[in-house]
């Protein structure tokens, strides 16, 4: 900081008046000033001079008495220089460094002070701003003590507090004020705000003087917290260890999954006819026929990827594998799913691989390329949370060590922009929960029970977080991710920012499955609302016929190929509608009306003429004429006469002088020489005029260049004035529509360019496809995706490490949304027992396994909240979906126990009134289906009981036919064998239907009224997220099993899940009887929830059934 950009320098100017003044003063910069007998000796670098102060010097004299005054030269004239003045209170000789977080970063970024809110930036604009230049004077420089030279020492402005009890003060710089208090010993910078004109007082400070990064990053180095890192992972083991060596034994896995499948031999590859990208390869029987049943034997589904070499896949040779490897580097392999046919197999290339043709012959093998993908991302993701790359706490967090927290700018967590996401005033739980998510140091989640509005939530802190950045950009800044397309989509499908869609990133690979693009979805949305407002302006708007008109036809002149005459009427239509325009008074300038007149008249004149020309035999007539005296002498005069009277049948036009010429030669019997001699002249002129037009066609219709010049002169005289005025807006919408309708394309590359939230699945948030969109190259892309924050939805079922992918690409804040009390994360079960065995594994680190990364951090965060008092967990507490009875059995069977607090109904009882038939006034039923209708039984590895899918499938015809299709049914079932032999019976009942050798729900029973599915059948995991006015619980447990009494412990929980199976699965069993409105039934033996037993092993069960009585009793 320079001493002349200091804003608390006196306002009142001293001056000097010196005989003996050089030419060497700079003004701006500082004076030394010293009393030197009656007068005083100014200094400036090697500049003195002796000067007397004009006027009054009392207070001069006691200034460069005190010796505490800084000087600086504002201007100088003549003999007489102009000082400025300051005077300190003191000046200290004192060491200081104060530290700098992340919240003044966050301030000085807000007001564009630095381009982002980085602690490094604000470190150096501190220092530049409130550091005085090395040229500043120190008044008392005799006074420093030590051996150091002052100009070797910083000097820095600093005022105390009125109360100095916390021992804080103020710096003072250029324009700017600092607050610095003393926390934990330690000087630390609290704020930053404008220097306002105030009268203060000014010390001040000489001695190192620094601004130090204290940001998390710097703070987590530090000793202590590397201890506290170093004895969490002594105690449990790395959390990030524990699940890389399950991502490798998953890797693991399918290289042996691929080794056992071995390779197909095929022989040719030939393009179905009549099929969309599907390739028939055609194999040896036999070899197929070994092929398709190691393909059984590992259960690989349809979905299977295989790839097409030219050798065969040797994963146990480093020599076979190397060139396989270069070959794929040198030609993108084609992969794709297989369909099993008789005599070879079908190969359905994936969506990215159709433009690559399959080999003339080679080897179907399984597929590794997306396993490895999978592998190389997380992989990545890991390195990058331990280096820290971005959120540096974010490997303390997850390994269960509290970090330090970087101090933030505090924002409101509700804006007015927010609000308008929600369908009618948000709870209080809603408000925190965004307030949580918005101020959160580096993580916060958001705990969403079955209907509790989370999917508002995510759309109001999606517009909330695009109002944080600021001035800064948007662009791209904020993802939204989750393990599953769906969850993805869902949470993408209320958002819109600053009016802009989310920009969808990735899709299914299976071609069956569509995606849903936001910015397509949005782009004809636009295009529909702005064609209907369009329709409104222009009935109140007489303009806009004319205008369209005349735009069209320029358009047509410009683009169309038209013959002459056809240009000649777009001219003479577009004079017209020009005259209308000006009735409706938009009138051209001057200049443009009178060049447009000129031209038409000239126009209209070379267009007649042209016409004229075109009689048979004009051009013969010309060349008869005798320009010779002996010619002349034998018929000239009537072949003269014969040549004017047929141009003037034409109405050609012609030059006065011609005229005169032709009458004259008709009517005498002798020509002069003058006369022939013109007559010729005329002959070639004329021959010019009829020449044919050779050129192209392209060329004879184009317009010149003065026609183009004209008409672009027009357009713009009529449109930029129009613009300006309220009569323009029909244009301006006009011209929007026609961007959304013409150019659709365009239009969302446009979207895609300025959004500022980007949706993708947790492994897409890595691929390709983001790395083009945040324009990084191969090289960057491992390194380069960030975001400023990223929320992912649905993140209690998600695997530990595929989150991780998108969380290391947070710079701000991960926020994570989900409900650890339903559905649980996928792993593979079998995959932990072999960890565990293997790494011979403590309790504590087995039990990583177990729990999803959501439900740990929910429990730890809530720990950690006692201790360093900031709140991380928020659970949205009042639910809208269900009738306020089965909102109140949720909350006591699944969430209070669990100590997650009470969820309320935020609906009255009356709202999910219904007449279905048999259960009129009631919201919860049991369906009783004995034990002497059957037993439970097996089908594969899944369980079925025949009674109960007919009992179902008979109750919901009665009741679809008897509401019809205003009421939506939702049948679920824990297994995936009942679920088939419920549709199996629904096809009995007219319910389904076979289609394609699946079964699926009956056209006229698949939607609603409302366009909502009306029918659907599933397993629990299917109805994630979904929700029906009525579902029905297949219960499928039904046997005689009797758990004895005198077992105990870890045997006795061996036989109840034997006998209860699914059902004593907590979070299962919420997601399935929450997915209702108004009415659950559960269908099945009630006395598999009757007892102690029961209630023992399958108490929501037990507590459900108690429900249906008490129903049953108030006669509900």
């Amino acid at each position: 900081m320079k001493l002349s950009d200091f804003s608390l320098l006196s306002s009142e100017l001293v001056q000097f008046v010196c005989d003996d003044l050089d030419t060497d003063w700079q003004i701006g910069e500082a004076v030394s000033v010293q009393p030197h007998g009656n007068d005083y000796l100014l200094r400036q670098g090697d500049s003195v001079c002796v000067g007397k102060v004009a006027g009054s010097q009392d207070r001069t004299a006691i200034q460069v008495q005190r010796g505490l005054t800084l000087w600086l030269l504002r201007n100088r004239q003549g003999k007489v220089l102009h000082l400025q003045s300051l005077d300190l209170v003191e000046q200290i000789q004192v060491d200081m460094a104060v530290s700098v977080d992340e919240a003044i970063a966050e301030q000085l970024a807000s007001r564009g002070e630095i381009p982002a809110p980085d602690v490094q930036a604000a470190v150096g604009w501190l220092r530049d701003h409130f550091v005085a230049a090395d040229d500043t004077p120190t008044p008392l420089a005799d006074e420093i003590s030590g051996e150091a030279q002052t100009s070797e020492m910083d000097r820095i402005f600093l005022g105390r507090f009125d109360n100095a009890a916390d021992e804080g003060f103020v710096l003072f710089g250029a324009g700017w004020r600092g607050t610095v208090k003393r926390n934990m010993g330690a000087l630390k910078l609290m704020s930053v705000t404008r220097l306002k004109g105030a009268t203060v007082r000014v010390a001040m400070a000489v001695g190192k003087i620094s601004f130090q990064d204290a940001s998390v990053a710097v703070q987590i180095q530090s000793t202590e917290q590397r201890a506290l890192l170093d004895a969490a992972l002594r105690d449990n083991g790395s959390y990030l260890r524990l699940w890389q060596e399950y991502g490798a034994l998953e890797w693991e896995q399918a290289r042996d999954c691929a080794r056992e499948l071995g390779s197909l031999r095929f022989k040719n590859a030939d393009l179905i006819e009549g099929e969309l990208w599907a390739w028939f390869l055609k194999v040896d029987v036999d070899h197929l026929k070994d092929f398709r049943k190691r393909w059984k034997a590992l259960g690989l589904p349809g979905t299977t990827q295989v790839e097409l070499g030219e050798k065969e896949l040797d994963l146990d040779s480093e020599a076979e594998d190397a060139p396989e490897k270069g070959e794929r580097a040198r030609r993108r392999p084609v992969r794709g799913v297989l369909r099993f046919e008789r005599d070879g197999v079908v190969l359905i290339p994936s969506q990215d691989r159709r433009s690559e043709r399959p080999l003339a012959k080679g080897f179907i093998y399984y597929s590794l390329s997306g396993d490895e993908a999978v592998q190389t991302r997380r992989a990545r993701a890991k390195q990058s949370i331990n280096d820290g790359r971005r959120l540096p706490q974010l490997s303390y967090l997850l390994e269960g060590v509290a970090p330090p927290s970087a101090r933030r700018r505090q924002l409101v967590g509700l804006s007015a922009y927010a609000k308008a996401c929600f369908k009618g005033p948000p709870t209080e739980r809603q408000k925190l929960a965004l307030d949580v998510a918005i101020n959160t140091p580096d993580i916060a989640l958001i705990v969403g029970p079955p209907g509790t509005g989370k999917t508002q939530v995510i759309a109001a802190l999606q517009r909330r977080l695009a109002e944080t950045l600021g001035e800064n950009s948007l662009q791209h800044q904020v993802l939204i991710s989750s393990y599953q397309h769906d969850a993805v989509d869902n949470a993408l499908n209320r958002a819109e920012v600053f009016g802009l869609p989310a920009v969808r990133i990735g899709g299914r690979g299976r071609r069956d499955e569509g995606g849903v693009d936001p910015v397509g979805v949005w782009c004809e949305r636009k295009r529909k609302e702005i064609a209907v407002r369009l329709d409104a302006i222009q009935l109140d708007e007489p303009l806009t016929q004319p205008l369209e008109e005349l735009d069209r036809r320029i358009t047509a002149l410009r683009l169309a190929s038209l013959s002459s005459q056809e240009r000649q009427t777009q001219f003479e239509q577009i004079d017209v509608l020009l005259r209308q325009l000006f009735d409706l008074d938009v009138r051209l300038p001057v200049d443009i009306k009178d060049r447009w007149d000129e031209f038409v008249v000239h126009q209209t004149r070379v267009e007649t003429q042209r016409q004229a020309n075109e009689p048979a035999g004009l051009v013969r007539l010309l060349r008869a004429l005798r320009t010779s005296s002996i010619g002349f002498a034998d018929d000239g005069p009537d072949r003269a006469h014969q040549f004017e009277r047929t141009l003037r049948r034409g109405s050609v036009k012609l030059e006065e002088s011609e005229w005169r010429l032709l009458q004259r030669l008709s009517t005498v019997a002798d020509a002069t020489e003058a006369d022939l001699s013109e007559l010729a002249a005329f002959k070639l002129s004329m021959l010019d005029r009829l020449s044919p037009d050779y050129r192209p066609p392209q060329l004879k219709q184009a317009l010149s260049g003065e026609a183009l010049g004209l008409l672009a002169d027009i357009e713009h005289a009529i449109d930029a004035p129009l613009r300006q005025s309220r009569r323009g807006i029909s244009a301006v919408v006009a011209s929007y529509h026609a961007a959304l309708a013409q150019a659709p394309n365009e239009a969302a590359r446009a979207v895609r360019e300025y959004a500022s939230i980007v949706g993708a699945t947790c492994q897409q948030s890595a691929g390709k496809a983001m790395s083009s969109l945040k324009e990084l190259s191969d090289l960057e892309a491992s390194e380069g995706i960030e975001f400023d924050t990223v929320v992912i939805d649905e993140a209690a079922r998600a695997n530990p490490l595929d989150l991780f992918v998108p969380m290391a690409m947070a710079r701000r804040r991960i926020i994570l949304v989900g409900d650890h009390r339903q559905l649980p994360h996928l792993v593979q079960r079998e995959l932990e027992d072999e960890l565990i065995s293997r790494q011979s594994l403590t309790e504590a680190q087995a039990k990583a396994y177990e729990q999803s990364l959501f439900e740990r951090l929910v429990k730890q965060l809530r720990e950690q909240e006692k201790v360093d008092n900031i709140k991380r967990v928020v659970m949205l507490d009042t639910q809208y979906r269900m009738h306020p009875t089965l909102g109140d059995f949720i909350s006591k069977q699944f969430y209070e126990p669990e100590g997650l607090g009470i969820l309320h109904s935020g609906r009255p009882a009356h709202d999910f009134d219904h007449a279905i038939p048999c259960y009129q006034g009631k919201c919860a039923a049991w369906l009783d289906v004995p034990l002497q209708e059957g037993k439970e039984d097996r089908r594969g590895s899944s369980r079925i009981r025949l009674a109960e899918a007919r009992a179902i499938a008979k109750e919901v015809k009665r009741i679809a036919d008897s509401c019809g299709p205003t009421l939506s049914i939702g049948v679920i079932s824990f297994y995936r064998a009942q679920c088939d032999l419920i549709l199996e019976a629904l096809v009995d009942q007219g319910l389904a239907e076979e289609e394609d050798g699946e079964i699926r729900i009956a056209r006229s029973y698949r939607q609603t009224e409302s366009g909502d599915e009306r029918l659907r059948v599933g397993t629990v995991d299917a109805f994630q997220g979904k929700e029906f006015d009525v579902v029905f619980l297949s219960i499928v447990r039904a046997n005689d099993v009797v758990v004895s009494d005198q077992k105990e412990g870890n045997e006795r929980e061996r036989l109840l899940n034997g006998k209860y199976g699914h059902l004593r699965l907590a979070n299962r069993l919420n997601v399935a009887m929450s997915r209702q409105r108004k009415l659950l039934v559960a269908v099945g033996e009630k006395r598999m929830a009757e007892g102690p037993e029961a209630e023992e092993a399958v108490p929501a069960l037990t507590a459900f059934l108690t429900l249906c009585r008490e129903e049953m009793a108030n006669g509900r």
